[in-house]
C-alpha cells in the first residue's frame, strides 16, 4: 500500500496561497515618501536659525505675551520697550506717556532693566502697549488719546551670529 499525499486545500476552485510575512515595495517606498515629506516641513519650519535666535525670539514672544494678558486681567495698561540696549516691562499710569513710573520684572528676569549684552543680544528699539482688551499700541496718553499699531510691528533679534523677525500684529497683539 502506498501513502499519498493529500490534495491541497482549494477554495473556491483554487489553490489556497501562503502570503509571506513582511512589508512588499510599494508599502516601504510610501513610508519613504511620508518620511521625507515630514522632515521637509519640519526643516521648512525652522529654517537655517540656530538655537539661540530661536530661544531668544521665544523669550521675548513670552514677555510680550505675559504683558498683554496682565493688561487683560487687571485693565491697567502695560507695556515693553527697548531703547537698543536695554528693554523693560511697565504699567502705564499717568498722563505723560513717557513716564513709566512702574517697571516690573518680567517673567525669568532677576531686574527690572534687562540689558541686551548680558544675553549676548540685539534687538531693535520698539514700545508696545496693551490695553484692557489686549490691543496693541505705539504711544498711549490717556483712554481717549493713543496711537493703535496700525501696521505689523518687526522686532528684529540677533543672537548666537543669526538674526531673526518676531513680528506683533496690529489690533490682536498676536506674535507668531
Amino acid at each position: 500500500m502506498t501513502l499519498s499525499t493529500p490534495p491541497p486545500q482549494r477554495q473556491g476552485g483554487r489553490k489556497k496561497s501562503v502570503r509571506a510575512r513582511g512589508f512588499t515595495l510599494i508599502e516601504l517606498i510610501t513610508v519613504i515618501v511620508v518620511l521625507g515629506i515630514l522632515s521637509l516641513t519640519v526643516m521648512s519650519r525652522t529654517g537655517s536659525l540656530g538655537g539661540s535666535e530661536l530661544a531668544r525670539m521665544a523669550e521675548v514672544r513670552a514677555q510680550l505675551r505675559y504683558m498683554q494678558l496682565r493688561a487683560l486681567k487687571t485693565g491697567q495698561v502695560y507695556g515693553v520697550t527697548c531703547d537698543a540696549t536695554n528693554y523693560w516691562a511697565f504699567a502705564f499710569n499717568s498722563t505723560n506717556p513717557t513716564n513709566y513710573n512702574t517697571t516690573l520684572a518680567l517673567p525669568g528676569e532677576t531686574s527690572n532693566t534687562v540689558s541686551l549684552s548680558g544675553k549676548s543680544m540685539t534687538m531693535t528699539a520698539f514700545t508696545c502697549l496693551f490695553d484692557a482688551y489686549g490691543i496693541p499700541y505705539t504711544a498711549y496718553t490717556s483712554p481717549s488719546v493713543n496711537t493703535k499699531l496700525a501696521a505689523p510691528a518687526v522686532i528684529t533679534i540677533t543672537a548666537g551670529g543669526g538674526s531673526t523677525t518676531l513680528t506683533i500684529t496690529p489690533e490682536t497683539g498676536y506674535a507668531p
